[in-house]
């Protein structure tokens, strides 16, 4: 990462990634992250979706990992909806609505490290516009209501 960003002299942006199996892993998913952000040097696009994901996926608890993950590398939000394959099992398909435990991860990750840039991802089963604008003026409304709580701070 450092080579490319050297080469094009523009620090990158890497997104960590839904997983659905981790055989032989010898660093949680936090502490690989956060890693490679550092010895990288470059920034997060901490996608709130696949948290939630993971968290499920993994049996992990969502918040705390969102709230260990080092806000000033973070350039930007995804959320995103998923598909229940069983309780224990989340696939990260971008095809559902956003539900509400990741709606609520959503706030917590404006609460914790900012309101930042945020992106609905939709990759197929689009709904209509209506449902979309909806769905973005719920962003917006968080965000408007993280800022007014850092302003009263």
């Amino acid at each position: 990462v450092r080579q490319v960003q050297d080469i094009l002299e523009q620090p990158l942006i890497l997104e960590h990634v839904s997983y659905y199996a981790a055989p032989g892993q010898q660093m949680s998913e936090l502490d690989f992250v956060r890693a490679v952000l550092e010895e990288a040097d470059c920034q997060l696009l901490l996608d709130v979706n696949n948290i939630y994901v993971n968290a499920v996926n993994h049996q992990y608890d969502a918040q705390t990992y969102l709230s260990a993950m080092p806000g000033g590398r973070i350039a930007y939000y995804h959320i995103a909806g998923h598909y229940g394959e069983a309780v224990d099992l989340l696939i990260d398909t971008h095809g559902g609505d956003v539900p509400g435990p990741v709606w609520q991860l959503l706030q917590q990750a404006y609460a914790v490290h900012g309101v930042k840039p945020t992106l609905l991802e939709r990759d197929f089963n689009i709904p209509s516009l209506a449902v979309l604008t909806e769905e973005l003026k719920h962003i917006k409304q968080l965000q408007r209501q993280a800022s007014t709580v850092k302003l009263r701070a």
